[in-house]
């Protein structure tokens, strides 16, 4: 290689992007199309292929296979030209711009983007380390509830299944395996839903609630509301009042933390450990790192951690990379108010809702299957020994 050779790839500024969720996704593809010579790219997921969250339960009911709601980030960055580095993350140093993985040398940055995703809230309750399963990360749980679930015909009683969280993960969760099991196994089964709030589904309006606490119960699903699980063992629950729930299959989708590494690394976070990014999505302590979806604290006004902000969020975090790689004005974020809502029943059903808005039926699992498959095949491209 020439002096010249050398110079220009010493003279490239080096952007990190850890984790291989929406927004980073989106970040790839467009440096894939549009190329900045100036920039040298590199992925670092402890994953080769990332779940599309929206499409999970699907999968977990049958109706999707596995590579339908997976993006396969290898190839993608092989595509795009960008460098693949598939590693767990669990130290950043952002005085010296050094990322640590398991297993890989350090990485200096210049720029850092952060679109890790969270995972339940389980340190405040006692055994849920050991106990349960966490629906975070994806293909853990689904790995392991496939497990259980070819399993279960060893049982010589009715299985036994718990799940915690009564917002639209929990449900979709639980409504999914009540699915897959009620049409693949004639063994009655039992399911309990513990919901901390007196109302499942506490941020939608009261006709989505309505809808799933009738198509709970008509399917005989117990709901307990207004408790907390204060303590797991490997066959019991207790709630906060002392109750004892049995269970053979338990699922935590519980709120959201952050990986730890994020609040150690001295970056500014939030009570919760994300980090805290102004309107820009920039770090309000760290101007060189950037952070987005659930991993992100917004300040100018809270979210919710939903998938639909990261994916909002990718093509404002293109344009602010890219920006301040050419040393120009950075755009602003600004979520929309209201977002759709399409919460799936089990079966080929689903409930639309935005604000006061709220529609049911096949039709809108179908509507919803259109977005969720349309999404996939903007970052499933041909690739170079790959398929569509």
């Amino acid at each position: 290689m020439t002096n010249e050779g050398f110079n220009a790839i010493k003279n490239k500024k080096s952007i990190c992007l850890i984790g291989g969720g929406h927004s980073h996704i989106a970040v790839i593809k467009q440096f894939g199309m549009h190329p900045i010579p100036e920039a040298a790219l590199t992925l670092i997921s402890s994953e080769a292929l990332t779940p599309y969250s929206g499409m999970i339960p699907g999968l977990i009911a049958g109706h999707y296979a596995f590579k339908d709601c997976h993006i396969d980030l290898m190839k993608l960055c092989q595509w795009a030209g960008i460098r693949f580095v598939c590693s767990e993350v669990h130290a950043i140093n952002p005085c010296d711009k050094q990322v640590y993985c398991d297993q890989h040398p350090p990485l200096r940055y210049d720029f850092l983007s952060i679109n890790v995703g969270s995972q339940p809230a389980l340190h405040q309750i006692q055994g849920a380390a050991a106990h349960g399963h966490p629906v975070k990360p994806i293909k853990r749980f689904f790995q392991d509830w496939r497990h259980w679930f070819e399993s279960i015909h060893r049982l010589s009683y009715s299985p036994r299944i718990v799940v915690i969280g009564g917002g639209a993960a929990g449900i979709e969760i639980l409504l999914a395996m009540h699915y897959a099991m009620h049409r693949t196994i004639s063994m009655q089964s039992n399911f309990t839903l513990v919901c901390a709030d007196q109302q499942v589904l506490n941020s939608h309006n009261k006709q989505v609630q309505d809808f799933f606490d009738h198509h709970l119960q008509s399917l005989g699903i117990a709901i307990i509301h207004g408790k907390r699980v204060v303590s797991i063992n490997e066959r019991q629950i207790m709630l906060n009042d002392l109750t004892l729930l049995n269970y053979d299959f338990a699922v935590w989708c519980i709120h959201a933390a952050a990986p730890p590494w994020l609040r150690e690394s001295g970056i500014q976070c939030d009570e919760k450990g994300f980090v805290r990014v102004d309107q820009y999505l920039r770090s309000i302590s760290h101007p060189d790192i950037f952070a987005t979806g659930d991993a992100a604290s917004f300040v100018p006004v809270p979210l919710p951690k939903a998938g639909v902000y990261a994916v909002r969020q990718g093509p404002v975090l293109v344009r602010n990379i890219a920006a301040l790689l050419e040393n120009q004005p950075l755009s602003p974020y600004r979520p929309q108010r209201h977002y759709l809502s399409i919460i799936t029943a089990g079966d080929r059903y689903a409930v639309a809702s935005r604000g006061s808005f709220f529609a049911k039926g096949k039709w809108v699992w179908y509507w919803k299957n259109m977005i969720d498959r349309s999404f996939m095949a903007r970052f499933n491209p041909k690739l170079p020994g790959g398929s569509q």
